[in-house]
């Protein structure tokens, strides 16, 4: 069950992360604006390599919870993530790619779900579960998706 999350201080206590250093510039009223801002800061500073930045979209993309713009949001952090990957933990990297298996599995594929498969398209391929040939994919977007990881995954095991 995803958790609606409407402000920025919601998203704080929720993730248990102060998220004060995203939020610079003109104060915004607008409590969905100001957390959609704030969650571009957020991407922003993955790509300038800002650890505390890659552990708040972990987090979000791991717990999914429901933002205002989230699809866009969460997009947006797996972009960023995949530029630089190597930022991110074996933990994380594996929390990552049990998400995506998860919203593969969904009997609708989420917008998001695209972003997230090119992003663990950057991991080894050894860090794809064992499971991902058992992947019951319903969706038509997620069987197209998840052709693909496994493609990927046999290219570079060949390459080895």
């Amino acid at each position: 069950m995803m958790i609606p999350i409407a402000s920025l201080e919601e998203l704080e206590e929720f993730l248990g992360e102060k998220l004060q250093q995203f939020d610079a510039g003109p104060p915004i009223a607008h409590p969905g604006l100001r957390l959609s801002h704030v969650c571009k800061q957020v991407a922003l500073e993955i790509r300038n390599g800002n650890a505390t930045a890659v552990r708040v979209a972990f987090l979000i993309l791991t717990k999914d919870p429901g933002l205002p713009f989230g699809k866009r949001i969460k997009s947006g952090f797996a972009r960023a993530l995949r530029q630089r990957a190597d930022l991110l933990s074996e933990m994380q990297r594996r929390g990552l790619t049990a998400k995506t298996v998860a919203l593969l599995e969904l009997e609708f594929c989420p917008r998001e779900t695209e972003d997230y498969c090119k992003l663990i398209k950057k991991f080894d391929p050894a860090e794809l579960p064992a499971r991902i040939d058992d992947v019951r994919a319903t969706d038509a977007k997620s069987r197209m998706l998840l052709q693909s990881l496994i493609a990927e995954g046999a290219r570079r095991a060949s390459r080895r």
